[in-house]
């Protein structure tokens, strides 16, 4: 398993798609916070607490990242026939799926780690400061981004699952985006036009769902019940669709 995960480590940061992706997004910070900073030498009072204090209404970006990071390192396999190389040379499935879902959530890992410490580094050298602010941000960072975490894995997962479900990428880009945007959207519309236990049922799904409780993040800061219920969800995301992958790419068939 370690040498297969570090060949695909190794073919995943040589991809120049990678680093692209990369840049573009380290650029589209710093433009952000140039454009910030460029206000604030104009009158405006754009500090470190709203910059920072922004990234909590952006770590819904991190389900759509998953796409990306499953994309680099799945590498369009059904459609150049590199899969059935792999499976003909004789790699046990189990040790293809699970090797490529480990590089995915390490090169998301460390993608995460890069784009927030850029974002925040520039934030704290270009924008305002007030002690107080300052340090008060910092908690609710932390909190947001340990919520953040599972439920993140747990879309990589469904992410991976996709990919080697569908022969088509866009397929499966499309498979994902409607299991994390759309179907939360048809529960919370379905839990208001039912009535009773159905209606009920329907809501508290809609509750438990990683775009929900994300969401929800920000607003309960602090609360640890929220902490344990998403580390709880994601757990469950990442262990079942991890198992269902595995499960069909073990009887599937490679042409």
């Amino acid at each position: 398993m370690l040498n297969y995960l570090n060949g695909e480590l190794y073919k995943v940061f040589r991809r120049s798609y990678t680093w692209i992706t990369l840049g573009v997004v380290l650029a589209l910070e710093a433009l952000l916070v140039a454009g910030w900073a460029f206000t604030n030498a104009n009158g405006n009072t754009v500090d470190f607490y709203t910059g920072a204090g922004m990234l909590t209404m952006m770590l819904s970006v991190g389900f759509y990242a998953t796409l990306f990071t499953g994309d680099m390192v799945f590498a369009g396999q059904y459609k150049f026939g590199t899969m059935k190389n792999e499976v003909s040379f004789g790699i046990p499935r189990s040790r293809i799926y699970l090797g490529k879902l480990l590089a995915e959530t390490i090169l998301a890992l460390l993608a995460c780690v890069v784009m927030l410490g850029f974002y925040l580094a520039l934030c704290w050298i270009f924008l305002l400061h007030n002690p107080e602010t300052d340090a008060a941000v910092f908690p609710i960072l932390r909190y947001c981004l340990t919520a953040a975490l599972p439920l993140w894995l747990g879309c990589q997962a469904l992410s991976c699952l996709c990919f080697f479900l569908f022969k088509s990428d866009i397929a499966a880009t499309f498979a994902c985006v409607g299991v994390v945007i759309v179907v939360p959207t048809a529960l919370d519309l379905f839990s208001l036009l039912f009535e009773g236990p159905v209606g009920t049922v329907l809501r508290q799904i809609y509750n438990l769902w990683p775009t929900t409780l994300l969401g929800q993040a920000s607003k309960v800061a602090g609360d640890p019940s929220l902490l344990l219920t998403a580390l709880a969800v994601g757990a469950v995301w990442l262990v079942g669709f991890t198992a269902l992958g595995l499960w069909r790419f073990s009887r599937r068939e490679i042409h």
